[in-house]
C-alpha cells in the first residue's frame, strides 16, 4: 500500500507542472490553490482525506465520493483537477444553453429585450457588458464580463451574470 502511494505521488509530481498551467488563475488574479491544498492536507501526505476536507473545505467534503474517482478515500491533486475540469465543462454547457435560450431570433447575439427575458442579471449590467456599444451582447462580451468580475463576490449587489465560457 505504501509503495502504491509513493508511485502515485511520484506520478502526480510529474504532472504538477501541467496541472499548474491548466489551473492558472485569471490574469491579474493571484492563484492560491497550492496554498489552500497545503492547508487542507494537514498530514502532508499529498492527498486530502474526507476528514481533512470536512475540516477545511465543506463543499469538497459534500462532493467527496464524486471527486474521489479511485475510491481510495483520498482526493489527489489529479482527481481535484479532473473534477474542476468536469465542473468547468458543465458550467460552459449550461451557459451555452442559457445563451441559446435567450437568443430568440437566433442571430448569435442578445439584445436588451432578449437579455431582459432570458438573462435578467446580464440585462441589469447590459451597458457595462456591451463593450462595443452596438446594442447586442456576444458570447465573447459575456465571457469577458464574467472574467472581469470573477472573484470579486457579487456584482453590483447582484449575483454575477451566468454566461458561457
Amino acid at each position: 500500500m505504501r509503495n502504491r502511494r509513493l508511485v502515485a505521488l511520484l506520478g502526480c509530481m510529474a504532472l504538477v507542472p501541467l496541472a499548474a498551467l491548466a489551473a492558472d488563475a485569471p490574469p491579474g488574479k493571484p492563484d492560491h490553490r497550492g496554498e489552500h491544498w497545503a492547508a487542507l492536507d494537514t498530514n502532508g501526505d499529498g492527498a486530502v482525506s474526507k476528514d481533512e476536507a470536512a475540516a477545511g473545505a465543506p463543499r469538497m467534503a459534500e462532493h467527496f465520493a464524486e471527486i474521489d474517482t479511485s475510491g481510495d478515500g483520498l482526493i489527489t491533486k489529479d482527481e481535484m483537477q479532473a473534477a474542476r475540469g468536469k465542473h468547468h465543462q458543465e458550467m460552459q454547457a449550461r451557459g451555452e444553453e442559457r445563451f441559446k435560450g435567450a437568443d430568440k431570433n437566433g442571430d448569435g447575439m442578445i439584445d436588451l429585450a432578449e437579455a431582459q427575458q432570458g438573462m435578467p442579471r446580464a440585462a441589469e449590467h447590459f451597458k457595462e457588458l456591451d463593450t462595443d456599444g452596438n446594442g447586442n451582447l456576444t458570447r465573447e462580451e459575456l465571457k469577458a464580463g464574467m472574467h472581469a468580475h470573477r472573484g470579486e463576490g457579487q456584482w453590483g449587489g447582484q449575483q454575477k451574470p451566468v454566461a458561457p465560457e
